[in-house]
């Protein structure tokens, strides 16, 4: 079960998430605004009606709208509460999935069997919104295509994607072994001659609230291009489980989203089947969570 006794920001996608994950755990499935609050007080030790609770309760209802059939909750009309069925269909389960991932302090360490479903997830959405005809690689440092040191993939994908590069051993630390921030790679061919200027992607895969806008700049051309030397550029993304809208639907706060293609859960969804679920093998966390209650008070 997951331990909620505390929130870990201010912002409204990020109390509903809290609300969400709670509702899941109640005995009916049933949360208001005072269970809400209630729980903020006692459990996480916040004065009460110190958060905009009307404001994530609007947010869910325009969630609500925004991911249809992936949604588990039904919002009431005053937008004073959720309600969640006992049974998840598999498009719900998958929604949860992803609620989970961006709540890994919830969850607890160690992080990495749910940071990793979440890279194989990305990666089969990524091949959905790109052409049919294109590769997608997996190369982070626990789902890889790739073999050898760092140098050695990093040299091998930058072949692939049409690159001149001047990567070696010698431009790395000596116990560096990583992924140089690079979790999915894709191209293009456009002919069967020239493997240069074609269309291609790099992608960062983020579950961290506090670490996901630091990591925008880790598959930027001014941090990798001196060692892959493009021929032309590539297009920048990052896939984050965050639900990160305001209740119109925008960025929760535009500054914060740089000039990258942003994916997060709601783009996410939009190129994810029912089957994905199996496909992905989330961890047994997900399950586990499903099947979890709190005590009755």
């Amino acid at each position: 079960m997951l331990d909620l006794n505390r929130i870990t920001d201010g912002d409204t996608h990020t109390l509903a998430d809290f609300a969400e994950l709670l509702c899941l755990l109640k005995p009916d499935r049933v949360l208001s605004a005072d269970d809400l609050d209630d729980h903020l007080v006692d459990v996480c030790g916040e004065q009460r009606s110190s958060r905009p609770l009307g404001d994530a309760f609007a947010h869910m209802a325009w969630r609500q709208t925004a991911f249809d059939a992936y949604y588990p909750f039904t919002v009431a009309a005053n937008q004073q509460s959720i309600t969640a069925p006992d049974n998840l269909t598999v498009e719900q389960q998958i929604y949860v999935f992803l609620l989970l991932c961006a709540n890994l302090p919830f969850v607890g360490a160690p992080y990495n069997p749910l940071t990793d479903a979440f890279e194989r997830f990305a990666h089969l959405a990524l091949k959905r919104m790109w052409p049919a005809k294109a590769a997608i690689k997996a190369f982070g440092k626990n789902n890889a295509d790739y073999i050898g040191n760092k140098s050695e993939r990093m040299h091998k994908l930058a072949l692939d994607l049409g690159c001149r590069p001047t990567v070696d051993s010698t431009k790395f630390r000596p116990r560096d072994n990583g992924d140089g921030g690079i979790d999915l790679a894709g191209w293009l061919e456009l002919d069967e001659h020239e493997s240069e200027n074609k269309l291609t992607c790099l992608a960062q895969c983020a579950c961290s609230r506090t670490d996901w806008n630091s990591k925008q700049s880790e598959i930027s051309r001014e941090r990798i291009g001196k060692l892959f030397n493009p021929t032309a550029p590539w297009l920048e993304m990052l896939c984050i489980p965050i639900c990160f809208r305001n209740n119109n639907g925008r960025w929760a706060f535009d500054a914060d989203v740089g000039q990258i293609i942003m994916i997060d859960r709601l783009r996410l969804l939009q190129f994810i089947e029912p089957a994905d679920l199996v496909a992905i093998t989330p961890p047994p966390l997900l399950n586990n969570f499903l099947q979890s209650r709190l005590e009755p008070v």
